[in-house]
């Protein structure tokens, strides 16, 4: 019986993550996800309590997911933008959620999960200063606004793809494109190190 119930769980949170992402938390409707995961409102209603409650589910799997994809930071900072923008390809939907987040959200109402997604920003924030410390990193550049930057590069080919497009005439998906993409990151990773010190001899 109660795998029957996650099984009906996971199903109404796939088609949940579809709707969402296509329309936003305030164009999607429930009925929607309900008649895509073969169930009815009431049975939705039933797991999740209301349609916030299932946005705020979905949300958080996603930040779980996210979070363990990039949870080893340990690795230089030329492994870790590419990776980023790996993690991130690889996931759109949730390029897709945040987007919609965005256009949708207002100061009087901070976005959902906000504590928690702002804690594993923390995380790479703490990742970004070791990374300096360690001399990876050049000590005169604000690691927020470096971790912002990581985020806007790795995050803009799934986010405007059109762009892309107009900028390269190649695709985001299209393999030549990602390949010269990631090089260009594990290039411009090596061009935020400290400058070499002056030659002496």
């Amino acid at each position: 019986m109660a795998r029957d119930a996650d099984v009906t769980r996971q199903r109404i949170m796939k088609a949940a993550l579809e709707e969402f992402s296509g329309k936003g938390r305030a164009g999607a409707r429930v009925e929607s996800i309900a008649r895509q995961a073969g169930v009815s409102v009431r049975m939705l209603y039933v797991h999740f309590g209301s349609k916030d409650g299932l946005y705020e589910t979905v949300l958080r799997e996603h930040i779980a997911r996210r979070t363990e994809e990039l949870s080893d930071i340990s690795v230089p900072l030329t492994d870790f933008i590419p990776r980023h923008f790996t993690g991130l390809r690889q996931n759109e939907t949730f390029v897709r959620l945040a987007m919609w987040e965005g256009l949708a959200s207002s100061g009087a109402q901070p976005p959902r999960s906000e504590e928690e997604r702002s804690l594993r920003y923390s995380e790479i924030l703490s990742y970004l200063n070791t990374r300096q410390v360690a001399g990876d990193l050049d000590p005169s550049l604000d690691t927020e606004m470096t971790l912002l930057a990581v985020i806007a590069l790795a995050s803009f080919p799934s986010a405007f793809g059109q762009l892309v497009h107009m900028a390269t005439g190649l695709r985001a998906d299209d393999p030549v494109f990602i390949e010269r993409y990631e090089t260009f990151l594990r290039g411009l990773a090596n061009r935020l190190a400290p400058p070499a010190p002056p030659d002496q001899g």
